[in-house]
């Protein structure tokens, strides 16, 4: 086995890893082949472990190698996060200013050694474009780390509680974040790594090792496309380089295996010409196979803006489903107008829809009861079990366009004048 064939071995068990981890517990994948080596490796596979070193060493091995994964992985500190361009040295001081080390080394370890062997070989509007597809993944990685992705503070809670309405379905008014000690805005979330609260939470990034939420989805959203962009363009000029090498040593040859031309003899032709230039031939191999990984990952997150949710939404419905199909989950009519407590359900103008039926799911499979100091639960009329998502709306889905550009847009009035808005405007820092 040669060593190109390591390399694309290498990248493809690291690419179907990364895939494994990141899509292996999404409601899709659940229960299929991939959901159930994403437990086997992630859950089942270090219970037994820890079971083994709680008899040996009391837990100690496991314990000791607990903390340090979720150090490296998750706490926000200097040890395996790097600074970008002139924030070198205030990097290590302030958590939004680093990034995480792998992406980091990925982007500018392939770059380095791509651009040099490329360079002779393209013109200067292929150079330019090159250069602007490397510099959109730093820049948005950038803002990715740098903006505020809506930490929920007391100076604006108010700010953050007008901005979506509850859909008392997943979110409903009054709930109490016991470690901010504020009221939960609708769509929010407590980090418990970046131990704060975030205002429509879609779910924390280890690659930008922050949040994304209300304040950076856009930014994160952008790096994606940009980093898929860069992936496949990268994939593409490298085997165009490639494939002109191998047309000077075998005349005959094309992209396409030509008549004649057995697939060990074509194999063989590719082979050369990654070998001649080991640098070249290695980094096109590394873009080409985790392009799909990163499209996958855009295509993703665009189905979730599609359907007017967030990840950490997705996985609420996904629970929601099977609360239904157990026959705990119950839904009973809103009426329009109804009086309700503002002070922990205040109005959004903005949104142009209200809720029209609130759903609950009970742990004992009966109806919901409103117990003694908890607030009132929104509906009139007896409560029906629900059993399909499809009979219960999603009011924070209003149709791709809107819903994308209530991510992009700063309080996007969804056709209402920004002057007509009641509340004012947050600005991030």
């Amino acid at each position: 086995m040669g060593p190109l064939a390591k390399v694309a071995i290498f990248i493809l068990v690291v690419s179907f890893g990364v895939f494994v981890t990141f899509f292996g517990r999404i409601p899709a994948l659940r229960h299929t082949p991939i959901g159930a080596l994403h437990r086997t490796i992630w859950i089942h596979i270090p219970k037994f472990f820890t079971a083994v070193d709680e008899r040996l060493t009391g837990g100690r091995i496991s314990g000791g190698l607990s903390r340090g994964v979720n150090r490296m992985l998750y706490d926000r500190h200097p040890t395996v996060v790097v600074s970008l361009l002139f924030h070198l040295r205030t990097a290590w001081k302030s958590a939004n200013t680093k990034l995480k080390i792998f992406f980091l080394v990925m982007l500018v370890g392939g770059e380095y050694m791509f651009l040099p062997a490329a360079w002779p070989y393209i013109g200067w509007l292929t150079k330019l474009t090159a250069l602007i597809a490397v510099a959109l993944p730093y820049t948005f990685l950038y803002l990715s780390c740098y903006s505020d992705p809506g930490f929920i503070t007391p100076e604006n809670h108010a700010y953050y509680m007008s901005l979506y309405p509850y859909d008392h379905a997943l979110f409903h008014p009054g709930r109490y974040c016991e470690t901010c000690k504020l009221l939960k805005p609708a769509r929010s979330k407590h980090c418990s790594i970046c131990k704060r609260c975030i205002a429509k939470a879609d779910h924390h990034c280890v690659f930008i090792n922050l949040c994304v939420g209300y304040g950076n989805h856009h930014w994160f959203l952008s790096l994606l496309l940009s980093t898929a962009v860069l992936t496949s363009y990268g994939g593409v000029l490298g085997l165009s380089i490639l494939s002109g090498v191998v047309k000077e040593r075998f005349p005959g040859w094309s992209v396409w295996p030509p008549a004649g031309y057995g697939l060990n003899k074509y194999l063989i032709a590719w082979s050369w010409a990654m070998q001649r230039d080991i640098n070249l031939g290695a980094t096109t191999l590394l873009a080409a196979l985790t392009s799909p990984l990163v499209w996958a990952l855009l295509a993703y997150t665009l189905y979730h803006v599609y359907c007017g949710t967030t990840t950490n939404e997705s996985l609420k419905w996904s629970e929601m489903a099977e609360d239904m199909s157990d026959g705990y989950a119950f839904t009973r009519p809103i009426q329009r107008g109804r009086q309700r407590d503002f002070r922990i359900e205040p109005s959004c103008p903005r949104w142009p829809v209200e809720p029209e039926m609130a759903v609950i799911a009970t742990a004992d499979g009966q109806p919901p009861l409103v117990q003694q100091g908890m607030p009132p639960i929104a509906g009139h009329g007896d409560w029906q079990r629900v059993w399909k998502l499809k009979n219960v709306e999603n009011m924070y889905d209003l149709g791709f366009r809107d819903n994308l550009a209530d991510i992009f847009i700063r309080e996007y009035a969804f056709g209402k004048l920004r002057e007509e808005l009641p509340f004012k405007s947050h600005r991030l820092n």
